[in-house]
């Protein structure tokens, strides 16, 4: 099982001047021990078993920690941090790549990235590559911005500059329909064949750009109950998504490693990266293999999905790591629709597995 820590909290947080001893304090010369090597280090030595630690958000890091982390499995192999980043012990990644590469179908293996201390461990970011370029362009991926195996550092960061540059510009379909907007402005009352032609490819550019709710909210419904107005607030509404479309693709942007782009539906995701025919996909395992997938049909739940996949690229004992897409029509481009996430998942029956974690992301709404 994982134990959950406040994300994005800061390395070292200092305890407060003054602040009284806690009664769970250790003593002075366990103290000294845990100040040299860490609170996790001392634990596992003290018991010879992995810990789970659940941390309020006031309460201490271990001080050899170099990164915020929110997940960390429960033999402390691995790591998440946000949805974008993710760490392993070497060798475990490794391991993790050859498993994927036992299986033909499977279009990725793993590298493993900068060095980090993560509950006392020395772990390094999980970097999810295309096999191949062969492999990149089966998964009908953009080979020349994926991340293929064997690349040099040089390349890659060629890559990454490109890919950051081909997504900051907003789509130049909004710059077309701005320009006919205006042009239908212009010219007196429009025709209504002209207003409709302009309201489908707003509601479809503002689905696609800023997700289902935002356009049900924003777009009008009648496009002809007011023309001229309604073609006003048409060139409004595309202001609006072209202002917003570059923090809808922030996580992209500051990408510190290329990662692998995901189309906008977990299932089409999984796919992409273990070559899985849907039958397979749909095969709900307890304890999927590294190169299979977790699935658990939700349609006997109100929520968000009816179902949901995630491809298991790691084990850690009882822990999966996932690297998965969400099917979220109501999410920004951002979120989920171009770049994929990490997710680390506890033992199959307990309170933290994917079954239960999806339903309740699935009852709460959250992508």
């Amino acid at each position: 099982m994982y134990a959950r820590l406040p994300q994005r909290q800061s390395p070292l947080p200092e305890r407060a001047a003054g602040a009284s001893r806690r009664p769970s304090d250790p003593v002075p010369r366990l103290a000294a021990l845990q100040r040299s090597i860490g609170n996790a280090a001392v634990t596992r030595a003290l018991t010879g078993t992995p810990v789970q630690r659940y941390t309020e958000p006031d309460a201490e890091r271990d001080i050899a920690d170099t990164v915020p982390y929110d997940r960390i499995s429960q033999n402390g192999m691995i790591a998440v941090s946000g949805r974008q980043e993710a760490y392993a012990d070497a060798q475990l990644i490794e391991a993790a790549s050859s498993a994927l590469a036992a299986s033909e179908r499977v279009r990725i293996r793993l590298e493993a990235g900068r060095e980090v201390v993560v509950g006392g461990r020395v772990l390094h970011r999980v970097l999810p590559v295309f096999a191949s370029r062969e492999a990149a362009e089966a998964a009908q991926a953009n080979s020349e911005h994926e991340p293929l195996a064997g690349e040099s550092a040089e390349a890659r960061g060629t890559k990454l500059d490109s890919y950051r540059q081909s997504v900051v510009q907003p789509p130049a379909a909004l710059g077309l329909l701005l320009q006919d907007v205006a042009r239908l402005v212009g010219r007196g009352r429009p025709s209504d064949g002209s207003v409709n032609g302009v309201h489908q490819r707003l509601l479809a550019l503002a689905m696609e750009n800023q997700g289902a709710t935002w356009a049900a909210a924003n777009v009008p419904l009648n496009p002809l109950l007011d023309p001229v107005e309604y073609l006003k607030t048409a060139g409004r509404l595309i202001g609006v998504i072209v202002m917003e479309y570059a923090g809808s693709r922030e996580p992209e942007r500051v990408m510190q490693e290329l990662l692998i782009t995901m189309p906008n539906d977990c299932q089409a995701a999984a796919q992409r990266l273990l070559g899985t025919r849907m039958g397979e996909l749909q095969q709900a395992r307890a304890e999927p293999a590294v190169g299979q997938n977790h699935y658990v049909n939700l349609s006997d739940a109100p929520g968000r999905w009816n179902n949901h996949f995630g491809a298991v690229i790691m084990r850690d004992g009882d822990d999966t790591l996932t690297f998965e897409a969400a099917a979220d029509s109501t999410s920004r481009i951002g979120e989920g629709k171009s770049l994929g996430y990490f997710a680390l998942y506890g033992k199959h029956g307990t309170s933290q597995s994917f079954d239960e974690d999806l339903r309740r992301q699935n009852a709460a709404g959250g992508g």
